[in-house]
């Protein structure tokens, strides 16, 4: 990792660049693409009731903390207002439901932000989600907080699924670069420089739109 390239840039200050690119770029909007499958989620929950009685109860008590969420009220979406359960209380009562499934995410994100990685990855764990972008995010997650938790071969094996269930998703083109470049940096730690290789190689040729194309190519050619 600390062999320098042929103009002398040092692969791991480059890793590091990269890596706070990606931080940069795609965290914001992946909260963001939660953020709106939540409201989604929600607004059919809520507005059409075409759930069974044991979601339509979870979706009740889940909607003041879903909204403490989406402002930031750490807090409030974790414990409850004194009137409406927490996050934590809906995913212990309602088990089993969708709403329940989005409360442990939630929580997840929660505890990543907090820096108890090994709390939030049990959350992301715990939610179960078979939603089709939803599932993925939380994978990069549990990669990303492997990862600080110095846990490589666990952040690979993590962003290895996110990789396999993007390249069939809807949201494919965002989500599959993300996977591969977290993956191909994973390699570089696991001094697997062969494996990297190929994931960068896949976003150069597979996402040319992908705004990781460019340094996916300049990563590869640095290593």
């Amino acid at each position: 990792m600390a062999a320098d390239n042929s103009n002398g840039a040092n692969i791991e200050e480059l890793t590091g660049k990269t890596e706070q690119f990606i931080e940069d770029n795609s965290r914001n909007l992946i909260i963001a693409i939660a953020a709106v499958a939540v409201i989604i989620v929600s607004v059919v929950g809520y507005g059409k009731f075409i759930v069974e009685p044991t979601e339509a109860a979870a979706n009740e008590d889940t909607w003041r903390a879903e909204q403490y969420f989406m402002m930031d009220s750490v807090d409030l979406a974790l414990n409850g207002d004194g009137l409406y359960p927490g996050l934590y209380d809906i995913a212990d009562d309602h088990d089993g439901t969708k709403a329940a499934a989005r409360a442990q995410y939630e929580i997840g994100l929660i505890l990543r932000g907090q820096g108890d990685y090994a709390g939030a990855i049990e959350a992301f764990e715990n939610a179960g989600l078979q939603d089709d972008v939803l599932s993925i995010i939380a994978a990069i997650n549990i990669g990303d907080c492997e990862v600080e938790l110095g846990n490589y071969e666990a952040a690979q094996s993590a962003f290895a699924g996110a990789i396999s269930q993007a390249s069939r998703s809807i949201g494919e083109d965002f989500l599959a670069p993300i996977a591969l470049y977290k993956g191909a940096l994973v390699d570089l730690e696991l001094d697997n420089a062969d494996a990297a290789r190929t994931k960068l190689s896949r976003i150069a040729e597979d996402y040319p739109s992908s705004n990781l194309q460019a340094t996916a190519e300049g990563l590869a050619a640095a290593i």
